[in-house]
């Protein structure tokens, strides 16, 4: 029963395995379609985005209401920033400035396509999505690093006869 069961999470983990090395590939894929996905409704018939760029504090307040930009941008954020094989300050710069960079395109997308409002203040959500899914991320990048290096400072250690 137990050889089975490790049996079992051996060939789970060489899956795991598998998919973790091709995330590149899955992303590209996520990707293209992402950004092919609002001008294929149209037929790729594109116009010159009309966009709403006045910053006012009502409509800043009502894009911040709107949780399904806030959802799917921090998940955005997430899957953006598992591409890195190191996680770090670069990482989660890059990963935030992909994500606001994909609103500001998918707001540019809306305009030019007429599918949609252009507002310019719809990217604050995108922004708040990726700070919302960032601070627990980083919390944990901290309690890791902190946990590493006491159990390396205890592994260090000499062992005395005492």
């Amino acid at each position: 029963m137990v050889d089975e069961l490790v049996r079992l999470v051996v060939a789970f983990g060489r899956i795991l395995t598998t998919v973790w090395r091709y995330r590149r590939w899955g992303y590209a894929a996520y990707m293209v379609n992402a950004v092919l996905r609002i001008p294929s409704r149209t037929g790729f018939y594109l116009r010159a985005p009309a966009c709403n760029l006045q910053l006012t504090a009502e409509n800043f307040a009502a894009s911040l209401t709107k949780v399904p930009h806030i959802l799917l941008f921090g998940l955005f954020f997430l899957i953006t920033v598992a591409q890195f094989d190191r996680l770090g300050r670069r990482a989660i710069a890059w990963s935030f400035l992909a994500t606001i960079g994909m609103g500001v395109l998918i707001e540019l997308e809306e305009g030019a396509t007429r599918t949609g409002y252009c507002r310019m203040t719809d990217v604050a959500p995108d922004a708040w999505g990726a700070l919302i899914a960032m601070a627990p991320l980083i919390a944990a990048i901290i309690i890791h690093r902190q946990w590493t290096s006491r159990r390396n400072r205890t592994l260090s250690k000499p062992i005395t006869g005492r």
